[in-house]
């Protein structure tokens, strides 16, 4: 798998669905990202990413607090692996990726405050495995595998088909003029129908995913976000480890795009995806 030739396939699919003015804008917005699941023998650890586990941080670096309370470890991303990948929606090598978030919040605790996430790099080379200040509240280790593809913005949200009205409205798409609006609608939800191998809508990728767009069922204060001021991190689930996000939802991870240019990941901040 190569990126020019999937975009070339993702260019090739929009416009045969979607018209010579509306398909090419859509694609247009095609990024790279990674579907995630645990690694097996047919599918190996894409270099160190994993859920769980020690933190691999650089010597000396002090495990993330907010106020008192020690943040737990959900994830790390080995970059280095899946840089070739991203090309320039990773703009920065940042090497490794420690996902940090507190679980447990006590009653009336601001789940705005950003001190509830923390993502804290480390250079492969030096980085060392950190146990957890209270380790009982850390998660076993699960060795995952990274699997490229492209994605656009999913159409479906909380559940139901997102119009494609909205679609157009919310990324100030110009449609072909004089194709009607329920043919439009009809051709973007074939998208979704079976289709061979490289003729469906590569929206997102799943429930586990880096980078990319990823599937948002509920509300939130920065997603959807159409004019791209955020980079996507990270989302997890409740599929692949020992935690349990309530009503089945997840945990996103986003930095300021700008901030990914410049490396700095104290802006990261995380997005629940649940009630």
């Amino acid at each position: 798998m190569d990126l020019p030739t999937e975009t070339a396939a993702v260019h090739r699919l929009c416009t045969e669905r979607l018209g010579a003015a509306l398909g090419p804008q859509l694609a247009a917005l095609a990024r790279p990202g990674f579907d995630l699941t645990p690694a097996n023998d047919a599918r190996p650890a894409t270099g160190r990413c994993r859920l769980g586990g020690p933190a691999l941080l650089d010597p000396g670096t002090p495990w993330p607090r907010c106020d008192d309370l020690p943040l737990v470890l959900f994830a790390v991303l080995d970059t280095d692996e899946l840089a070739p990948w991203l090309g320039d929606e990773l703009p920065c090598r940042p090497g490794l990726l420690n996902f940090f978030y507190l679980d447990t919040a006590p009653s009336g605790y601001d789940l705005d405050d950003p001190a509830i996430c923390r993502v804290v790099p480390a250079d492969p080379a030096r980085a060392v495995a950190v146990t957890a200040p209270q380790p009982e509240r850390g998660f076993a280790a699960v060795p995952l595998n990274a699997r490229p593809d492209l994605t656009l913005p999913g159409l479906i949200s909380s559940g139901s088909f997102m119009s494609l009205e909205s679609l157009i409205e919310d990324f100030d798409f110009t449609p072909d003029p004089g194709i009607e609006a329920d043919r439009l609608e009809a051709d973007a939800l074939l998208m979704f129908g079976d289709f061979p191998e490289d003729q469906y809508y590569p929206g997102p990728l799943g429930v586990d995913q880096a980078f990319g767009w990823t599937a948002e069922e509920a509300t939130h204060r920065l997603l959807p976000d159409p004019q791209g001021e955020y980079t996507r991190l990270l989302r997890i689930s409740s599929n692949l480890a020992e935690w349990e996000f309530p009503e089945g939802g997840g945990l996103h991870f986003l930095i300021p795009t700008k901030a990914l240019r410049d490396g700095d990941f104290t802006q990261a901040v995380a997005e629940p995806d649940f009630p």
